[in-house]
């Protein structure tokens, strides 16, 4: 029960919190040059990353391939062009996901004076229809550098549509809530760099020296990887496993359609990975979910390689939960060659 006391300062909260909103009302719209109302999701930056159309110009590759880390350390690019008999490029991103591929098609690859014939998208399990998947913290902005200062469809399927009536009334009207983040920046920023600077060290000095001391930590291993599972987990979700009520917010439909309207073709190729617990993995939802992707592809017309669970990548070829190794690499690159020479022409 409320008594005087209690109602003292239940009232004293009241108006030092109502005393912040309206502050913050008025400074941090003029701070981070913001309007309220506003539609909500992300602020973007302005500016768009191009710098995979002066490539594309330059070598004129016939097939280009996009994924995360899983291509880069999976898929030898120089042999794949050996093997199929036309020229490969790599646009590989570690920590990028299907939000990021998306931009890249949309804002570098048809942007391009030169087309690729062929697009072939890298990907593991339902990564392509979790439009939510690493776009948040450290993620964002990476994927900023890619993206128009106006983006509906990305504020949408990886923002909007993840959020609560409560979020996104907060993300409308309240200054406080949407400038949290350039909040945070700046006082982590504070911390950061205000003691070194006391003692000599500039921005560019203590970045190198955090650099330095976290690139050769003696990390746990067993850490490392329990935290890769964890962020994977999210992928082998029950809502991400309905593929039916994913489709429609995912970016998959947009890439199908830029692909074709340029005349690319398309090719999404299914890496395999050790992460997902076998239990999940040959699970009735993800069978029923592979087996949705795959004839929803087939009526696009779009190719599907689907190596996700081929036996031949035996638990030798990994060198942790999600990479292949050096020989991975070398008999992934094989069969992927094998099975793209009877799409290439």
């Amino acid at each position: 029960m409320f008594n005087s006391k209690n109602m003292r300062f239940f009232l004293k909260f009241s108006l030092l919190l109502s005393i912040i909103m309206v502050i913050s009302s008025v400074i941090l719209p003029r701070r981070y040059d913001l309007t309220f109302p506003r539609n909500p999701g992300p602020i973007l930056d302005s500016k768009v990353r191009k710098n995979y159309i002066d490539v594309l110009v330059e070598q004129e590759p016939e097939i280009v391939l996009i994924g995360d880390s899983t291509l880069v350390l999976g898929v030898d690019a120089d042999v794949l062009a050996q093997q199929t008999g036309k020229s490969v490029y790599s646009i590989g991103i570690p920590g990028s996901a299907s939000a990021l591929w998306y931009l890249l098609i949309k804002n570098n690859i048809a942007e391009s004076s030169y087309k690729p014939k062929y697009v072939l998208v890298v990907f593991r399990d339902t990564i392509l229809t979790a439009p939510g998947y690493r776009v948040h913290g450290s993620y964002f902005e990476l994927v900023d550098e890619y993206a128009r200062r106006n983006e509906p469809l990305f504020t949408q399927n990886s923002f909007v549509n993840l959020m609560n009536p409560f979020e996104i009334a907060a993300e409308k009207y309240l200054p406080l809530y949407v400038s949290r983040t350039e909040m945070r920046n700046n006082i982590d920023a504070q911390i950061r760099y205000f003691s070194p600077a006391l003692f000599g060290c500039d921005r560019n000095c203590t970045d190198y020296s955090m650099g330095d001391i976290f690139s050769g930590a003696d990390l746990e291993p067993k850490a490392l990887v329990d935290a890769v599972a964890a962020a994977e987990s999210y992928l082998y979700t029950s809502d991400q496993m309905d593929f039916f009520s994913q489709i429609d917010r995912s970016y998959l439909p947009e890439m199908i359609r830029i692909a074709k309207e340029n005349n690319i073709q398309i090719v999404f190729v299914r890496i395999k990975v050790e992460s997902a617990e076998p239990r999940t993995a040959n699970s009735p939802a993800m069978i029923n979910y592979l087996v949705s992707l795959t004839n929803y592809l087939a009526n696009e017309s779009v190719p599907l390689l689907d190596f996700g669970s081929d036996p031949r990548l035996t638990h030798d070829l990994f060198r942790d939960s999600i990479h292949l190794n050096e020989q991975g690499k070398v008999v992934f690159t094989e069969m992927l060659a094998d099975e793209l020479k009877k799409i290439v022409k």
